[in-house]
């Protein structure tokens, strides 16, 4: 990788062309800046530090400053002796100055953003999958669950990476001659300025409703859905779900977009005549899902196979054939992308012949309302056993959500934990508990791997284990910390793996035989 440095010249500049520039006690502006980091344990020599966030704390600047900081970026001027800047914006500022140093490396990347309340991790995977096969090669890629540059291959737990991270994983792909990056895109990457002033290539709006509402996210829908609509106002080649609620305001953001040249809408067979895609002709087969993707506008008929099941992951399918084709990839190269997709944590199925445990990352109202009705097609008559509970301190509206979807859905209910935080475990679940109907099977295990272990212990021959929201994240987080937790997926393999064998034969009323 090449050195990088930026002038402090070129810092006061774009801040004042961006009217944030409040002061400074810069002395020779024509000096240079060797790093820019937000994080104090992140430090080189002549790094320009930037003091941001919540969380910051002002200790955390004379460790900077010891590390090798030169200077600090914030809103409020510290009793420290340290040069500074001081901005009337902190994370506007950083995603100006980022890129900046950087030399604005997504401008040599074909950049493609996806954005939903669900199926954004999923849909990006079919993506990647997709272009690597037309490409022939690994193309760059940023989710929640992993990231890859060309430099670097290792696990995320985040959808949208702070400014600083995105633009030094922007360079490596382009230092890596990597043409394609595909990325989730959340909503809290506009609240928080992750990605602005960006321009996507490709976008995807898959669907929205009412999520991450609370204190720590968004203070209301319409926050939500603002920020959301920022994204399609920031991209050039732009697909959107014709079935997504606020559909009218979503296109009519794609409309207002600058950058706008192509608009294309996809959706089920029931609204092809506002599409220009639509699916149909869906079938399952054991464990897989066939499915056609037509055009009556451009004369186009295609079958494709997807062995994630879920009938929420043929619109994830959809839009990914669909944005696919209007980057000019060949049919080919997205069957066999489709086809080798397979996402750790999403819709992961594991059965021993008499009990299927299912693994999925569903963790809100759009999300369960998907999953239970794919369950009810999947697997029609058998009994459906629910093991999950909801985050503490923020999107509160999950609890009641989780409540009376799961609670009509599910056949018995484990309450447990999913990342407390600050909040305590029984009270969560208690609360959950109190939005059922009194006569709902349930019953509260704090402790998650417990609650696992007992659902796949006590399951009788032919039920189904859903697992919801954590996927195989191994990590609780509690109390600001994260904890190590084994996760949900090899929890269950090994409980599975530990239960007596019995003889399932779901076309005889449930009845089994032992082996």
């Amino acid at each position: 990788m090449g050195s990088l440095k930026i002038k402090y010249s070129e810092v006061l500049d774009v801040l004042g062309k961006n009217n944030l520039l409040d002061e400074h006690n810069i002395d020779n502006i024509d000096n240079y800046i060797d790093f820019i980091s937000h994080d104090s344990r992140n430090i080189k020599e002549n790094t320009l530090f930037f003091c941001k966030g919540n969380y910051f704390k002002e200790e955390y600047l004379p460790d900077a400053v010891e590390k090798g900081a030169v200077c600090y970026l914030s809103e409020k001027k510290y009793n420290f002796d340290c040069n500074y800047i001081i901005t009337k914006n902190i994370l506007r500022s950083i995603a100006l100055i980022a890129p900046l140093y950087y030399n604005y490396p997504y401008k040599n990347l074909e950049l493609t953003g996806i954005t939903g309340t669900k199926g954004k991790t999923t849909t990006a995977c079919f993506i990647r999958n997709i272009l690597d096969e037309f490409t022939k090669s690994k193309t760059a890629f940023s989710n929640n669950i992993e990231k890859y540059t060309g430099m670097r291959s290792e696990e995320s737990h985040i959808n949208t990476p702070e400014p600083c991270d995105l633009q030094l994983y922007f360079h490596e792909a382009k230092e890596s001659g990597i043409k394609y990056f595909t990325m989730e895109v959340s909503s809290q990457a506009y609240k928080r300025d992750r990605v602005y002033n960006i321009t996507f290539d490709n976008g995807i709006f898959l669907n929205i409703s009412e999520d991450h509402i609370g204190p720590l996210e968004h203070e209301d829908f319409e926050d939500y859905l603002n920020c959301k609509l920022e994204f399609v106002k920031n991209c050039s080649n732009i697909v959107i779900n014709g079935e997504t609620d606020c559909f009218e305001r979503v296109l009519e953001a794609a409309k207002n977009s600058p950058a706008l040249k192509k608009i294309n809408i996809y959706g089920g067979e029931k609204i092809k005549d506002m599409c220009d895609y639509y699916y149909s002709d869906i079938k399952r087969d054991r464990n897989l899902t066939h499915f056609f993707v037509r055009s009556d506008k451009y004369n186009y008929s295609h079958k494709f196979t997807i062995k994630i099941p879920g009938l929420f992951n043929i619109e994830n399918a959809a839009a990914a054939i669909v944005l696919c084709k209007t980057m000019g990839v060949d049919d080919e190269s997205i069957r066999a992308g489709l086809f080798a997709t397979s996402v750790p944590g999403r819709m992961n199925i594991i059965d021993n012949g008499d009990v299927t445990v299912i693994v999925d990352y569903a963790h809100n109202f759009l999300s369960f309302t998907k999953l239970y009705e794919s369950l009810k097609f999947d697997y029609e008559g058998r009994k459906i056993i629910s093991v999950g509970g909801a985050p503490g301190g923020k999107a509160f509206r999950r609890r009641k959500d989780f409540a009376e979807i799961a609670g009509k859905g599910s056949d018995y209910i484990y309450l447990t934990a999913e990342d407390p935080q600050y909040e305590d475990v029984v009270k969560i679940c208690e609360e959950i508990a109190g939005y059922m109907p009194e006569n709902t099977p349930r019953e509260i295990i704090p402790d998650r791997g417990e609650a696992v272990e007992k659902a796949v212990k006590d399951a009788k021959p032919g039920d189904v284990i859903v697992l919801l929201a954590k996927g195989d994240e191994n990590y609780q987080k509690v109390n600001g910390r994260w904890e190590f937790y084994e996760s949900d997926l090899k929890i269950a393999q090994r409980a599975l793996a530990q239960k007596e064998p019995v003889k399932y034969n779901k076309n005889k009323n449930r009845k089994a035989e032992r082996v």
